[in-house]
């Protein structure tokens, strides 16, 4: 049983792909909300609740409701994403008497507890009271880079039961780039402090002048969107940096095709928010496009630096200018650099390679077997 309390959220490609890719394990879907993302194929596996009353204990982080309906499909393990879903599911995996894996993404390990108190969320306060409790009584933890696997040990979950899993991508959806227009520094992400999106307007102002041809294409939505939009105004680039808003992953992945390069300037967030290991990187990466990114979370395990792109200082405008300016005035880097990250993305993040290996994790838990510990 996979849950996440929203099925799915429109950015949770990631999820949606772990459902989607298991070959000798059936899924059931289990949430409290419907968010329309749900592929028909699993229309018959979902368990959402039934009234108001499943929903408002759900919202309490009372999922006991969910025991009686799943006990005829007899579950062999919870698989729970984000911290707050984990600590949800402690007390089902329990009642079930099945093990609870939980996936590790990032917010759930970079805020800290106070952040998550004061965030007026539910599950978010309920988790930075009980962050303890889920750390004892889960199974295992899979953080998605090396990176946040320290966090987490940090934070306190046990070491001998957090592994580094890294999600995996779909290869056949990004083939490699065939249209590289010379000019499109693409953006992906959803727009909060964490993505670095300010940082990229800066640094591709600096650098506008000397590559007038030059555009920045910035897609999601959030937030800091307006003010985003502002500060393009304000650095005198309004008309070279586009926001295309939220856009399906069919047209993701043909931005990927023409662009020439990738820019994922992540930031730790004032209040700890923080990458684990942006996938979109990955795709980026899958796709044959030099990504230039920062030395944040996860993206220097993605981003082979000087090799498959570069990878700069976090929140250094300078150095992030340079190296997107660099990659601008050579095709021929563009084209070396792109190819070594689609040969990075096929050796570490190939989805059926990480669905086998998950697999075969899962197998060992069920025969209680020795857990293999660091990174998967």
């Amino acid at each position: 049983m996979i849950y996440r309390a929203p099925l799915f959220n429109t950015a949770e490609t990631f999820v949606q792909a772990h459902v989607l890719s298991l070959d000798r394990y059936r899924p059931l879907l289990a949430g409290l909300e419907d968010k329309g993302n749900i592929p028909p194929s699993l229309a018959g596996s979902l368990f959402l609740p039934r009234g108001v009353g499943d929903l408002l204990r759900g919202r309490l982080g009372d999922l006991s409701w969910l025991a009686p309906r799943l006990q005829p499909e007899r579950p062999r393990l919870i698989h729970a994403h984000f911290g707050p879903d984990g600590h949800a599911a402690v007390g089902l995996a329990r009642r079930l008497g099945v093990p609870l894996v939980t996936t590790l993404h990032g917010y759930d390990v970079g805020r800290t507890d106070r952040t998550l108190l004061l965030s007026g969320r539910l599950s978010w306060m309920r988790y930075s009271l009980g962050r303890a409790h889920l750390a004892r009584h889960g199974t295992l933890f899979l953080a998605v880079s090396d990176a946040l696997r320290a966090k987490a040990l940090a934070a306190g979950f046990p070491p001998e039961r957090t592994v580094t899993h890294y999600n995996g991508v779909d290869l056949t959806r990004f083939p490699v780039a065939v249209g590289d227009d010379g000019a499109t520094i693409l953006h992906v992400g959803r727009l909060v402090e964490k993505k670095g999106t300010a940082l990229l307007l800066k640094a591709f102002s600096r650098i506008k002048a000397a590559h007038p041809d030059a555009r920045v294409i910035i897609i999601g939505e959030g937030p800091l969107r307006a003010r985003l939009e502002g500060l393009a105004g304000q650095l005198g680039i309004g008309q070279a940096a586009q926001f295309l808003g939220y856009q399906p992953p069919t047209a993701v992945s043909e931005w990927m095709r023409r662009a020439a390069v990738f820019a994922a300037p992540c930031i730790t967030a004032g209040d700890g928010d923080a990458e684990g290991g942006p996938l979109v990187v990955v795709e980026a990466a899958a796709s044959g496009l030099p990504v230039v990114g920062s030395d944040h979370g996860g993206i220097p395990e993605t981003v082979a630096d000087g090799r498959s792109g570069f990878v700069v200082p976090e929140g250094d405008v300078e150095t992030l200018a340079d190296r997107l300016g660099r990659l601008l005035a050579s095709a021929d880097l563009r084209q070396a650099m792109g190819a070594a990250g689609r040969t990075l993305a096929e050796t570490r993040f190939d989805l059926r390679v990480q669905t086998e290996r998950l697999e075969r994790l899962y197998d060992s838990l069920l025969a209680r077997a020795p857990l293999t510990t660091g990174r998967l």
